[in-house]
């Protein structure tokens, strides 16, 4: 009698365990999505700024061109270069939403890696967001 109340503490020990640490896993997989879901927010409002710089560029472009499209070549390609790198930050946040899962099936470990993969493509987004706005601002002195 006392080997079955042994065995079935030591069973009782480990579900415990186990149990513990799949909770843990839970938990990290929380935070690691909210963290995600941190970096699109920091920079998801800011989209309309990306449009309306590039639209300022892209106005700025169609002066220079107006006036001598020539003379002003280079400084129309390198307004334009701008005006490109906000249209593809703009879309990377739109391409990287759209693949975004926020629902996920299978093991805890596989939703960890997801979410770590998901974090890495986030930032990126948020990288290319605001340096795009950095550098249109700095090309428009504003």
């Amino acid at each position: 009698m006392k080997n079955i109340f042994k065995i079935f503490g030591s069973f009782l020990f480990v579900a415990l365990i186990v149990s513990s640490c799949k909770q843990e896993q839970v938990d990290e997989n929380q935070v690691l999505k909210q963290e995600v879901i941190d970096i699109h927010d920091e920079v998801m409002p800011r989209m309309g700024e990306l449009r309306s710089l590039k639209k300022s560029l892209l106005e700025k472009v169609e002066q220079l061109g107006a006036e001598d499209a020539e003379k002003n070549a280079e400084e129309i390609k390198r307004l334009q270069a701008y005006a490109d790198n906000l249209e593809d930050a703009f879309e990377g946040m739109f391409v990287w939403m759209r693949q975004f899962q926020s629902n996920y099936e299978g093991s805890e470990e596989e939703v960890y890696e997801y979410l770590l993969e998901q974090k890495v493509l986030v930032e990126k987004v948020n990288r290319d967001i605001k340096s795009s706005i950095e550098n249109a601002k700095k090309e428009l002195g504003s």
